[in-house]
């Protein structure tokens, strides 16, 4: 945990010198592209990205492993691995390029709407680095997509915006579910309707609702075979959770979040970065409430919320912000629910393939200092018995 929290202090640092200079916020995203692009057998899901990307066969080459099963892949991701494999790069220039574009996209998202850049970077650090870029590669390259569609959409590019939102479908299917925040967004509800939608979706998960599990397998019965009926045979099968006080804290937060926009906002005028980010907001509520038995929607959903939370966030005081004792209180706050979200994630079961941290560049050095393939293999064997368990 200890290189984790060194880089988290970096970051605090960095943002008490911020105001008005660029290079704190290059410095910090320099730092995360590193930090994630250089991780050896560090992360989540690496190793079958890894087999996927050996077993994967340049342009103009023969895969001698047709008979050697990987998963199933989106066709963007496929062919990144084909243009890598062609000029015969190894795995770990795959984690370098999705690592450092998945940061850069994230520096000028933060540097186009917010006036601290640094501060949406320890939010992002604390609760979507690790899940976001040490863990989901394509997720993470999709949801880069989304941002950028933002970006464009925001500037009027309708006609640039539509293919980043085709990438960042054919990078990972499930970000379909954010197109629709990109080009449709009118006025969005208040926080007493976000309130009721929590409650009824927390009532319907306590009586034993498992909604995920039934559109699931209605999707199933009634869809043609392919790639996602796949994925939802899978996900449906996989063990459910409950609401937890973590669950409630992120739901109250939700709410707060979208109070305090709309109480901040000029005669209830909201443009469309804070709209995107409301309707965001709505859809983690319904995903939280509704679908707390499969926690990987929510946190899936949360690599899109949780930027376009703090970047709004931050546009909301901008006024504030100004103030010297107030940015300082605004960074600290920040950063104390930053900090306590990356400790809760490191504490964690599953957490042991984040730890220690390895860096390609010190392995190059003085060889592996942590057995990566070995904790990887625990997590993973633990995961298949609780799979196993809950199909009995």
């Amino acid at each position: 945990m200890f290189w984790y929290l060194v880089v988290f202090a970096i970051l605090v640092a960095l943002a008490l010198v911020e105001k008005h200079r660029n290079w704190p916020g290059l410095f910090a995203a320099t730092m995360l592209a590193l930090m994630c692009g250089l991780r050896y057998e560090t992360g989540f899901d690496w190793a079958e990205y890894e087999a996927h990307y050996l077993f994967t066969p340049g342009f103009g080459e023969t895969n001698i492993y047709a008979n050697i099963r990987t998963f199933s892949v989106e066709p963007a991701f496929d062919i990144l691995n084909r243009v890598l494999n062609t000029f015969h790069a190894d795995f770990q220039w795959l984690l370098f390029v999705v690592g450092s574009f998945n940061i850069v996209v994230l520096y000028l998202f933060a540097r186009k709407f917010s006036p601290q850049v640094v501060v949406v970077l320890i939010w992002y650090y604390g609760f979507e680095f690790l899940t976001g870029q040490m863990a989901t590669i394509r997720q993470s390259l999709s949801v880069s997509f989304i941002y950028l569609a933002v970006m464009s959409n925001n500037d009027r590019k309708t006609w640039l915006a539509i293919p980043y939102c085709v990438l960042a479908a054919l990078f990972h299917s499930f970000s379909i579910i954010f197109i629709p925040l990109v080009f449709v967004t009118p006025k969005p509800l208040g926080e007493k309707q976000l309130t009721i939608l929590a409650l009824v979706g927390i009532s319907a998960s306590l009586m034993g609702n498992d909604l995920f599990i039934e559109i699931s397998q209605f999707i199933i019965r009634t869809a043609d075979p392919g790639i996602v009926t796949d994925k939802l045979q899978i996900y449906s099968q996989q063990i459910g959770s409950t609401i937890s006080p973590v669950s409630l804290a992120l739901i109250l937060w939700h709410i707060f979040f979208v109070w305090i926009v709309r109480r901040k906002s000029v005669d209830g005028d909201l443009d469309y970065v804070a709209r995107v980010s409301i309707w965001s907001t709505w859809m983690s509520v319904i995903f939280h409430s509704f679908f707390v038995d499969f926690p990987i929607l929510w946190n899936r959903c949360m690599l899109v919320t949780f930027t376009l939370q703090a970047i709004q966030m931050c546009r909301t005081f901008h006024v504030e912000l100004d103030r010297r004792w107030f940015r300082i209180q605004f960074t600290l706050v920040a950063s104390l629910g930053s900090l306590l979200a990356l400790i809760y994630a490191l504490a964690g079961e599953q957490a042991l393939v984040y730890k220690p941290y390895q860096n390609v560049a010190v392995t190059w050095i003085r060889g592996p200092y942590g057995n990566g393939r070995l904790r990887y293999q625990i997590v993973r064997n633990e995961n298949n018995v609780i799979a196993a368990q809950q199909k009995r």
